[in-house]
């Protein structure tokens, strides 16, 4: 268990963080999201005792993280930083001595290499892999020591659909081994997928904390989808806030999510059967725009 309590961190005038207080559990997958500039790294660096003039306690199974063994924590930076001139495997088996794993089975790193479908092969330089496998490579490095807990700043930034679900299968599989992870990203889909809770930041201070059921259930209700052959234009004109219809699909946004009520008593009466008729909260992707709209 990893206790974030009371963090606060600032650069001259500026307060990266301010009284952050949050705690990952024992086999989460937790999301850290965010605008850029919202602290997400700051705390990452804290976190790895990168800057130790932070004020409050960061605490690992109840030790100072900072007396916890290095190996059993990973790291991937938001920046990347490889050896151009090293091959992959001398990249790999270099992290791994860092971290106390001395002998790395050559037929474990193979089988690795393989899952995270890097390109080439692993007496390739650094230097000639594309920038999404230099990403794969270090990922792979900061896990292949199977750390009990790993931070993933922002794991999956630039990578491409096919590669995106690739590395959120791994991070799964990670997990399912008994990993503990917190990652950060922008895309609210992968959130969504992967993790069990999350916190949102916003100008260095926790604005969310939760699952990702209860973050929605916490905002009102105002959108409703209709599935209907009929033209209910006529019905909602002017009593909802916003509509738009695709095909016999209307999206409808709500003043209130009370309102819902009466709009379905008269479809129903003036319409009949609808096939759909579909209250939901918000997707976090709406919340994290709401959010970032609300603190500014």
């Amino acid at each position: 268990m990893i206790e974030i309590i009371n963090i606060s961190k600032s650069f001259g005038k500026v307060q990266a963080l301010d009284n952050v207080s949050f705690t990952v559990e024992k086999g989460d997958v937790f999301g850290l999201i965010g605008q850029n500039g919202a602290g997400k790294s700051t705390l990452f660096r804290c976190m790895m005792n990168f800057f130790d003039d932070y004020e409050g306690e960061i605490l690992y199974d109840n030790e100072p993280i900072a007396k916890i063994p290095l190996e059993k924590i990973g790291f991937l930076p938001e920046e990347r930083s490889l050896s151009p001139k090293k091959t992959i495997e001398e990249e790999i088996r270099y992290f791994a001595r860092l971290n106390q794993m001395k002998n790395l089975d050559k037929d474990e790193l193979q089988r690795w290499f393989d899952r995270f479908e890097i390109k080439g092969k692993l007496t390739d330089k650094i230097k000639s892999l594309s920038k999404g496998n230099q990403q794969k490579t270090q990922l792979l490095a900061a896990i292949i020591y199977k750390p009990e807990f790993v931070i993933l700043d922002e794991p999956l930034s630039g990578l491409d659909p096919y590669n995106i679900r690739l590395l959120e299968d791994i991070i799964k599989e990670l997990n399912a081994m008994g990993m503990t992870i917190l990652f950060s990203s922008h895309n609210m889909e992968n959130i969504e997928s992967l993790c069990n809770k999350l916190v949102m930041l916003k100008n260095g201070k926790v604005v969310l904390n939760g699952s990702p059921n209860e973050v929605r259930n916490s905002f009102a209700r105002e959108k409703v989808i209709i599935e209907t052959d009929k033209d209910i234009s006529p019905i909602i004109e002017g009593k909802v806030k916003a509509y738009k219809k695709i095909g016999n699909i209307w999206q409808i946004e709500l003043f209130d999510e009370e309102d819902s009520k009466d709009l379905f008593k008269e479809i129903s009466e003036k319409c009949g059967f609808v096939y759909q008729f579909n209250q939901q909260a918000p997707s976090l992707n709406e919340i994290f725009a709401k959010v970032v709209e609300s603190y500014e």
